[in-house]
This record gives C-alpha cells, structure tokens and sequence, in this order.
C-alpha cells in the first residue's frame, strides 16, 4: 500500500505542475491579446485627431451672409461674367460690378486643366446658373476657390460648398415675396432692355438670359424686391433701370 501511495504522490505533483502551467500559458495569451486590443484602440485613439483634422481641412463653407443681391443684379451678373457679351457702364452697376470676376470662361479653362469638366462650353452655361442662383457677391467667393485650386479634388470641395449656399440662400430668402407673374415681368424686361444695350450682342445676351430664365425667376421670388419690380416698371432703358436700381436698392 505504501508502494501504490509513494507512486501516486508524485503522477499528482506532476499533474498539478502541467495545470499550472496551462493556466499560466493561457493567462500570459490573454493578457498578450489584451495588449495587443490595447495597443489597437490606442493606435486608433491617435489616428482620429488626424482623421478629424483632415475631415475640417476639406470643409469649406460660403458667407451667404454677403449676399446683397436682388434678381436685378444676379440677371445683370451672368451676362457680366460671360466673355461673349459687351457689357456696358449701366449693366455693371446693375451686376455689383461683377466683370471684375473671373469670367465663366477662364473658371471653365481652370477646371478643365485641374480634369474637373471636359466641355468648357458645358461648364460656362452651368457657372451663369451658379451666379443667378448665389448671387455675384456668393460667386465670388466660389470663383476665387477655383482659381485657388490645384486639384479636381479642390474643385469638388468649391461645388460642395457652392451647392451648400444654394441650399441656405433659398431656404432663407430676403427678398419681398414676389410673384411668379411679377417675376416673370421682371424678367422680360429686363432681357428686353439688355439686348438694345448690347446692340450687336443682342443674341448671345439673349441665348444667354433664356438659358438662366427658370433660375432667375427662381431667385426673384426669393429674393427679389418690389423696388426693382417698380424699377422695371418705371424704366425706358437699361441706363434707366440702372439708376432707379442704384437710388432705391
């Protein structure tokens, strides 16, 4: 008996040591993947301010605040930035002066060169839809980004921008309230005084202003005003609508 006691003692000694040392093994894997889930969050813990800051560097936002414009000046804006039209001293008081703006051309020609657009002829019609819809003070803000850029990456950010002040202006709006018929007036004649102003220019001021029509009256009863309605009323030339406009606006 003594023998089988004597043999059983150390089979249990060993059998304790080989326990332990599994629980051991196990608890020294546990605590590795713990360091390792550890070191994980930690690394992703330091990567976010990163991802944060790169996250706000591609934001970029418009002052829609400067926005001054009625529908008289964002009408007189399109034609002022385009190339193809010989504008006059009365079409730049109406616009706020915005052919001192890069013209929808050179954007074109920039955005292109960055593989932004591929028809310029395309873009430049779709950059008068952005001045009649922000207005020329709003565009300004969204030419300069442009020419800032040096990546298509660049220009998305100016258009996300650029559609984001879309959003705000027409859903804020400060101008009268007026009419789709008023706008309409408004519209027409101002188009009507606009092609006698530009005597030979007559039709591209024309096929310009048609192109943007929706969008203007758009932005008329948005922001349009009854000083410009009765403006155009009281007006016999673009000289004149220039200098009512400057008197009351």
């Amino acid at each position: 008996m003594q023998s089988v006691s004597a043999l059983r003692l150390p089979l249990l000694l060993c059998l304790g040591l080989s326990f332990a040392c599994e629980s051991e093994s196990t608890k020294n894997a546990d605590g590795e993947k713990a360091d390792d889930s550890t070191k994980a969050d930690t690394k992703e813990a330091d990567a976010e301010p990163g991802k944060k800051a790169d996250a706000k560097k591609a934001e970029k936002h418009f002052d829609v605040a400067a926005d001054k414009s009625g529908v008289l000046a964002r009408s007189a804006a399109a034609l002022d930035v385009d190339e193809g039209v010989d504008t006059s001293d009365a079409l730049h008081g109406l616009s706020h002066h915005a052919e001192k703006l890069p013209s929808v051309q050179k954007l074109c020609a920039k955005m292109k060169e960055l593989g932004s657009v591929e028809d310029e002829k395309a873009c430049a019609s779709q950059s008068e839809h952005k001045v009649v819809l922000i207005g020329p003070e709003v565009y300004a803000q969204w030419a300069a980004c442009v020419m800032d850029s040096t990546s298509k990456d660049d220009v998305k950010i100016c258009d996300e921008a650029e559609a984001e002040a879309e959003t705000l202006l027409h859903g804020k709006p400060h101008g009268d309230g007026l009419s789709k018929e008023d706008c309409t007036t408004l519209f027409e004649t101002f188009e009507k005084f606009a092609m006698v102003d530009a005597g030979a220019h007559a039709e591209h001021v024309k096929e310009v202003l048609e192109e943007v029509r929706d969008d203007v009256v758009t932005s008329c009863m948005d922001q349009g005003t009854k000083a410009e309605l009765e403006c155009a009323k009281t007006s016999k030339t673009l000289v004149e609508l220039n200098e009512c406009a400057s008197a009351h606006l």
